[in-house]
């Protein structure tokens, strides 16, 4: 992982050095472990002001055994910021760094004709499975590439010049808004696709020629829409658009059930079970089983963002399987102090909040099924005026996302990355923690793809089984522009990584195959219907009393609602002030 600052315009970064020296100094945050910088001079403007492009790359060091520093410049002259991970599609062995096996793979192109050349640089990143963001310079054609992975799970910002003598900006995170002077400067590079910036025309003999005249966009769609037709502009998705079939005699009446009701397990939702074990398994085996060791064999290397959940839970347990009993796994629970109960600071804050509760139970249960581990379950306990007190850190960070919605959840994900909270000993001493895990995993895209949302379920109620299909398709589409490069943003800000293996292209392509009555059967109550095929991995893997809970956002689990003056008249959609 890393961060990218890139930025294209006269005499490159001079004219506003105080927005690139401000992008160096946050991205290094992201990848503290090297930082550097390469320039490329283009030619000249219409007025003979000499045009740069300058590429600055900070690495966080988590593939192969050596630190890598980017950019990566070959001796073509081609310059690659790379800041993803390669899990599948181009052969990465454990000891080999994945941005240089990316390199190798883009120096193979042909250069004899731009448009082919083109098509294989597409393939390229076709064929990646795992989350990027990249921007590429490709010395013998005269194009910038840049684009996000198709589930946007790695962030990158651009700003595309206002005015003639401004810079076109990438980067990974938004320099301040009191540094830009302008809170519409940033915004997300959509993860619709890959991106094209043709140099030459850009800076040709009229030099009048904006950058939006000279990029070509070339769009992801869904293989089964054929009605478009494909051309070479279209790039293939990895995943079909949600199944659509429903059994004939699936009704839409209510299931009446006793309280400890697991429904029946029929032949085929058997092998359903066993192929989300295989699929998700392999995806947390990918994301795992290589994270180098940076400080000393006793260090923990992989952390769970665990409220205690159902998907998180799945997810510790698969860790379980992969990785040597010798190593720890830190589970980070977050926990805020809710003013409004405590105002005269009388008595100590109270942070049994929800997901404190359910996270407690739910981490004896891995004990209970893993006992030769050491779980460290981390209590990050914030008290409102620590909250308080980085709020407009984390604002600075999650821009251009705005919303109460967007901070409330961003908190939780801030404090929760940071990891410095304590754990209680088996003697009933607390120790103070801090946890200097770099990879962390997220249980982000269950929900949306196993009907873990009250929408989800209102979607059943007004419209039965193709009503919630479409508000499954809708979430889906969707990721990317709601969650993903917030919340790599957010917790990239410590230095660590953030990892998704629901959202791993191969699970995405099962999930969207498999028929949604063997994921979720909206018919039984909550805590039974929503996610049912999760439920019974979830008791296959030995965890019966968390296999009925049910979601509960992070921002009223965490508490964190109350951090960012969210009120009944004040919603989660609403600006911030």
């Amino acid at each position: 992982m890393c961060g990218i600052a890139f930025v294209l315009g006269s005499n490159g970064p001079s004219e506003r050095s105080n927005i690139w020296s401000e992008l160096c100094e946050l991205n290094t945050k992201r990848g503290p472990d090297a930082q550097n910088s390469h320039s490329v001079p283009i030619g000249q403007d219409s007025t003979g002001n000499e045009v740069q492009m300058v590429f600055f790359g900070a690495v966080l060091h988590l593939r192969g055994k050596e630190n890598v520093p980017q950019p990566l410049v070959d001796e073509r002259k081609d310059v690659l910021c790379w800041n993803g991970e390669i899990f599948g599609g181009i052969e990465v062995k454990p000891e080999e760094n994945d941005t240089q096996m990316l390199m190798r793979e883009l120096e193979q192109i042909n250069e004899i004709e731009d448009d082919w050349s083109d098509s294989q640089v597409l393939d390229v990143l076709q064929r990646i499975e795992g989350p990027y963001s990249i921007v590429f310079w490709q010395a013998s054609t005269a194009r910038l590439w840049f684009a996000r992975d198709c589930l946007g799970r790695r962030s990158l910002l651009w700003h595309k010049p206002t005015e003639f003598d401004d810079s076109f900006y990438l980067s990974s995170v938004s320099s301040s808004p009191n540094i830009t002077e302008n809170g519409n400067f940033w915004e997300e590079v959509p993860a619709d696709g890959v991106y094209c910036i043709h140099i030459d025309k850009l800076i040709g003999s009229s030099g009048t020629n904006s950058i939006s005249d000279c990029i070509s966009h070339f769009q992801w769609r869904h293989p089964d829409d054929s009605s478009d037709g494909y051309s070479s502009r279209f790039l293939a998705l990895p995943f079909s658009k949600v199944n659509p079939d429903v059994p004939e005699t699936l009704t839409t009446e209510d299931i009446a059930v006793p309280e400890d009701f697991v429904p029946a397990i029929s032949d085929e939702m058997d092998r359903a079970i066993d192929e989300l074990h295989s699929v998700l398994g392999d995806s947390v085996r990918r994301r795992v089983i290589d994270v180098p060791n940076h400080i000393s064999r006793e260090t923990t290397k992989v952390a769970i963002l665990f409220s205690g959940g159902l998907d998180c839970l799945c997810l510790a347990a698969l860790v379980d399987s992969y990785l040597p009993h010798d190593q720890n796994i830190d589970l980070l629970n977050v926990a805020f102090e809710n003013p409004r109960i405590n105002q005269n600071k009388k008595t100590p804050a109270n942070y049994d909040v929800p997901d404190r509760k359910t996270g407690r139970a739910s981490v004896q249960e891995l004990r209970n099924i893993a006992p030769h581990r050491t779980w460290n379950f981390v209590e990050i306990d914030v008290p409102y005026e620590e909250a308080m007190r980085c709020r407009q850190q984390i604002i600075d960070r999650i821009v251009p996302l705005d919303t109460v919605m967007d901070l409330s959840i961003a908190m939780a994900f801030w404090f929760a990355a940071r990891g410095e909270g304590i754990i209680n000993q088996s003697d009933g001493k607390e120790e103070q923690y801090h946890s200097k895990a770099r990879v962390l995993l997220s249980g982000l895209g269950a929900d949306e793809q196993l009907g873990g949302y009250s929408r989800h379920r209102e979607a059943y109620r007004q419209g039965g089984w193709h009503q919630m299909i479409k508000e499954l398709q809708v979430d889906i589409d969707r990721i990317s522009s709601r969650n993903m490069g917030r919340d790599d943003r957010i917790i990239s800000d410590h230095g660590k990584e953030v990892r998704f293996p629901f959202l791993s292209t191969d699970v995405v392509r099962w999930m969207c195959a498999t028929r949604c009555d063997l994921k979720m059967d909206m018919r039984y109550p909550r805590g039974v219907g929503e996610k049912l095929l999760l439920r019974h991995l979830c008791r296959r893997l030995g965890m019966h009393q968390a296999s009925r809970n049910w979601k509960r956002a992070i921002q009223f689990g965490a508490k964190t609602a109350k951090m960012t003056g969210e009120t009944r008249k004040e919603k989660g959609q609403q600006k911030l002030a």
